[in-house]
């Protein structure tokens, strides 16, 4: 795979995920805010939790922009502990993780506004993508969740991806809740 198309993917990725969001914009403060039990997390919180996550990953971004911008193809492999990290956070992988305290949205006051909130902050990610200086792609850097996992840039953005896509169709989850509030 090259830089231009890990761009790409993340890219088209990102657009996924906003149509998907884009399904809770008019949900009313009650429904972002229901759970379908007391461990589990609302609409809300799902958006939250995200939100949280990913905006550790914006100053990184803004470090590694380029005003003048040039697709340089540059080969990219991904390395084994981002295909770790990969894995455990694909849409479908079906083991789940204790969510470090920063991140865990669970009895935050979840603001009507979260999924508005979470596509402003997307949209920034993808215009960030979009200019990073692909020779940076392979540079290392920490998890948010570890300061021992280390990744590269160009992994974070498949990361990123699939991350917001999992918690988006667990928020979906919530929403085809029998119970859920009309």
């Amino acid at each position: 795979m090259t830089t231009l198309e890990l761009k790409n993917n993340f890219i088209k990725l990102s657009s996924d995920v906003k149509k998907l969001a884009e399904e809770f914009l008019n949900l009313s403060y009650i429904q972002i805010n229901w759970r379908p039990a007391d461990s589990q997390w609302s609409i809300g919180e799902c958006f939250e939790h995200l939100v949280r996550t990913n905006v550790k990953f914006i100053p990184v971004y803004k470090i590694y922009t380029v005003q003048e911008y040039e697709n340089k193809e540059l080969e990219f492999k991904p390395t084994l502990i981002g295909k770790l990290v990969l894995k455990s956070v694909m849409p479908d992988y079906n083991r789940k993780f204790k969510t470090p305290a920063p991140f865990n949205p669970i009895g935050s006051d979840i603001k009507e506004s979260i999924v508005k909130d979470f596509l402003k902050q997307n949209n920034e990610i993808t215009e960030l993508v979009k200019i990073i200086d692909s020779s940076k792609l392979r540079k290392k850097i920490t998890s948010p969740f570890s300061k021992f996992v280390k990744y590269s840039i160009g992994e974070s953005f498949i990361i990123i991806g699939n991350h917001n896509l999992r918690h988006l169709k667990q928020a979906g989850r919530v929403m085809q809740n029998e119970k859920f509030p009309a």
